[in-house]
């Protein structure tokens, strides 16, 4: 195999790894995929073609700028100070058409499709967007650094969370 395809096949393992955690619920071992000043943003739509472009100042779905931030975020859904969130529903991630925009020595710009099916309290939903995943290699292997989710669904009922995207 040439080192094109192997690094294909690791960053794939490694984004379908990450959805794997989320369906299971999983929370420790997924934070941990996280670089301690990672970004998390689900930017907005302004319209029908434009999403937002600045997290800092315009209004995101979801925006977090630090591992602390989602630690917290986590504790608030597991914990039941988020009464929204519980029961916790059910998620199927479904990830495909990975390909890698940019491969530097110290990071690596992946993008992907993703579809999300959601049970819970007898109903169900489907979100599906596209991720751009910025990753940082370490001894260990990847680490997230910035993930990108472009939520495509015109219309949500109710809230979204990470565990939805």
């Amino acid at each position: 195999m040439t080192d094109k395809t192997v690094l294909q096949i690791e960053v794939e393992r490694f984004i379908f790894e990450e959805a794997a955690l989320i369906d299971q619920g999983r929370w420790q071992a997924w934070l941990e995929m996280y670089a301690e000043d990672m970004v998390y943003w689900a930017p907005s739509w302004v319209n029908e073609q434009e999403m937002t472009t600045d997290p800092e100042g315009e209004v995101s779905i979801i925006y977090m700028n630090s591992r602390k931030e989602l630690e917290h975020r986590i504790w608030r859904f597991t914990s039941g100070e988020s009464p929204a969130s519980y029961p916790l529903p059910r998620t199927n991630h479904i990830i495909s058409n990975v390909r890698i925009l940019e491969n530097r020595k110290d990071r690596i710009v992946a993008a992907s499709n993703w579809l999300t099916q959601c049970y819970r309290n007898k109903e169900q939903f489907l979100y599906g967007g596209n991720y751009e995943h910025t990753l940082i290699r370490g001894d260990a292997g990847f680490k997230i650094s910035k993930k990108k989710v472009v939520l495509l669904n015109d219309v949500v009922l109710g809230y979204v969370d990470v565990y939805h995207l």
